[in-house]
């Protein structure tokens, strides 16, 4: 690779130049000696800042019709599944190619027509202390997208046998506040922190590091930097089964996937069947016998908690820290092949 370092334009939404490090840790600091990339924020829908440099790369939003209507210079694209969406005029076109982080995203590419290059991001482990098994339980959620509810979240506290949430209580941007909710200091046994704001990464970490329960906050996850770094600190990671938290955790193995009953196809028809015969039937008759509204629970609820109660909690944490270490050497050595991808045609 060549000396000269090119610059790099990278639209990213502002929430990933001021809070979130993603985009830093999936692409500043892997090319950072192969290239200077200089973000700019923008809101994906309305005009986009002018670029300067000698490519530009489009983080989560793809660029605007307008922009590949005119589009003479190569593009990267690096889409997270969490908010895809794409122009119709994408398809084939010449000047994209894509960077995927999840099997999601490569499908994407391949009914596009495009150029991919698939990648698995892991955190260092050597830069997180390992969780401690020896004392009390100690769980980890941030309830961001208001995806595990109070009585999901409290039911799995009881049948882990935790002794300590950390639970960090505020709602990510434009997520309805009815999602919103607040916790006692104490239930039962069980005593309760609530950090409703955090001032700094740093902070952060701080919890992270007295946790060795770690809940993945949402119900699909474009990478999930959270999730990868409780993973490389040795937590027992929890997280939904679905993108890309079953792209990391391989169930009861090095973690645990909850609802997996969405794979057992049987299981959710006979319970699109129990739901009409309760909504249509059964509720309607409780209803008029008693005056109370009744309502069948939800699918999100029924959980193996047997299988729950029998986690060996420090050998999937000491599994995801191991699956991490492996991950970390497998995603260094692909960064030569990630820097040609990106900068191809760009270094003489």
């Amino acid at each position: 690779m060549s000396d000269i370092r090119p610059i790099i334009t990278a639209y990213c939404l502002s929430w990933h130049v001021t809070s979130s490090s993603a985009f830093t840790e999936l692409l500043v600091k892997p090319l950072a000696p192969y290239a200077d990339i200089r973000f700019s924020a923008w809101t994906g829908k309305n005009d986009i800042p002018p670029a300067t440099g000698d490519l530009t790369i489009f983080c989560q939003m793809p660029p605007t019709e307008a922009w590949l209507a005119e589009c003479v210079t190569p593009i990267v694209w690096i889409p997270m599944v969490d908010a895809l969406y794409y122009p119709p005029n994408m398809a084939h076109h010449p000047m994209v190619r894509v960077v995927a982080f999840s099997n999601v995203i490569v499908h994407v590419a391949g009914e596009l027509g495009l150029p991919v290059l698939q990648l698995r991001y892991y955190c260092d482990p050597a830069q997180f202390p390992v969780a401690s098994f020896d004392g009390e339980r100690v769980m980890l959620y941030w309830n961001r997208t208001g995806f595990f509810h109070r009585g999901f979240l409290l039911k799995l506290c009881h049948e882990l046998g935790v002794n300590r949430l950390l639970f960090r209580s505020a709602l990510d941007p434009n997520i309805q506040q009815s999602k919103f909710y607040a916790l006692p200091d104490k239930i039962g046994a069980m005593v309760i922190e609530t950090h409703p704001t955090l001032t700094s990464y740093d902070d952060y970490l701080a919890l992270l590091h007295r946790a060795n329960i770690f809940i993945a906050p949402r119900g699909v996850e474009g990478v999930g930097v959270a999730l990868l770094e409780a993973m490389a600190s040795g937590c027992c990671v929890i997280g939904y089964d679905n993108t890309t938290m079953n792209e990391y955790i391989l169930h009861n193995q090095n973690g645990f996937l909850v609802y997996i009953y969405r794979r057992n196809r049987i299981f959710i028809r006979l319970y699109a069947l129990y739901e009409r015969f309760f909504t249509q039937v059964y509720a309607p008759y409780i209803q008029r016998r008693t005056g109370r509204e009744v309502h069948p629970p939800k699918l999100t609820m029924l959980q193996d908690w047997r299988q729950l109660r029998k986690l060996d909690i420090a050998k999937l944490g000491a599994q995801a820290r191991q699956s991490s270490l492996d991950g970390y050497t497998q995603w260094i050595d692909s960064i030569p092949h990630y820097a040609e991808f990106v900068l191809k045609g760009i270094l003489p």
